[in-house]
């Protein structure tokens, strides 16, 4: 149904828009989610849709884009990173803040999905600075999707997906059994994170095509995102990443996303399978 030059107009519609690119293996993907949409608003032809959402329907656009990112995530994803952040990463962290009499610490989940990342990087600190409370902490949380943000700020999880990666001594302490009325008339137990977790990240929506402003981070949590964009935009995220950092700060990406043979700045740092990577001291950055 979809011919080559409409599956052309979307993709760069679509890459110019949010910065992914639909490689051509990609059209039976991209026609199955127009036809959703298609029937959903009523439009009888992919050249009509396309129409509809260039010169009316800006909100569409959103409602498009959502469809076209897999939010496959847990908590704790990735341990062996996980691990090297809170055993080694974020120590660091906190002892040269505390030698500089600082307690602010700065975090950005970036593609954030239904907000299992955020609330396990949360978790981790608590873990790690027994006096958290004490500290100035904030986690930001983004996505293109505005269905998955719904959810992560809910912060509502069934309990086997919790019970699936989750710690019972993080359960116990950072989880409480959700209500009856939160389970949406389902018959299985959910968790709710508990809102000293919730109350230190910020949920919202941002296209990673875009400038959210954020400055002065100290981590930067940006893992299986790079693989939806092409090489240009990759090096283009890279470098909005260096800046945002602050000097001595680090980047952690997806297990099948690398800087090998970028000259971006940053210093690769591994420790027992958990991989990142740490910003030098240089002010500029060249991919």
């Amino acid at each position: 149904m979809l011919t080559d030059e409409e599956f052309r107009l979307f993709r760069n519609l679509i890459y110019e828009e949010s910065g992914i690119y639909l490689k051509d293996t990609r059209k039976d993907f991209l026609e199955n989610r127009l036809v959703k949409r298609m029937t959903a608003t009523g439009m009888i032809s992919p050249y009509w849709y396309y129409k509809f959402v260039t010169e009316k329907k800006k909100a569409e656009l959103v409602i498009l884009l959502d469809l076209l990112t897999i939010n496959e995530t847990s908590f704790f994803r990735n341990r062996p990173q996980l691990e090297l952040f809170r055993k080694t990463i974020l120590p660091g962290l906190i002892g040269e803040k505390e030698s500089a009499g600082q307690k602010r610490l700065r975090i950005w989940s970036a593609g954030c999905s239904t907000g299992e990342e955020p609330y396990s990087i949360a978790m981790d600190i608590c873990e790690v600075i027994p006096q958290y409370r004490n500290w100035d902490i904030r986690i930001f949380a983004s996505d293109l999707s505005l269905t998955v943000l719904e959810t992560a700020s809910k912060g509502e999880y069934p309990a086997d997906k919790v019970n699936a990666t989750v710690d019972d001594h993080y359960i116990t302490r950072y989880f409480e059994k959700a209500p009856p009325e939160g389970n949406n008339g389902g018959h299985q137990h959910h968790y709710r994170v508990k809102d000293i977790i919730r109350k230190m990240i910020v949920f919202d929506f941002h296209n990673l095509k875009n400038d959210n402003g954020l400055s002065d981070l100290d981590v930067i949590f940006c893992r299986n995102v790079m693989i939806y964009f092409d090489e240009a935009e990759q090096r283009r995220l890279i470098e909005k990443f260096f800046r945002s950092l602050n000097p001595g700060g680090y980047l952690l990406l997806g297990h099948a996303e690398s800087l090998h043979g970028w000259n971006t700045g940053f210093q690769f740092v591994y420790d027992n399978k958990g991989t990142a990577y740490k910003k030098g001291e240089r002010e500029e950055v060249s991919c």
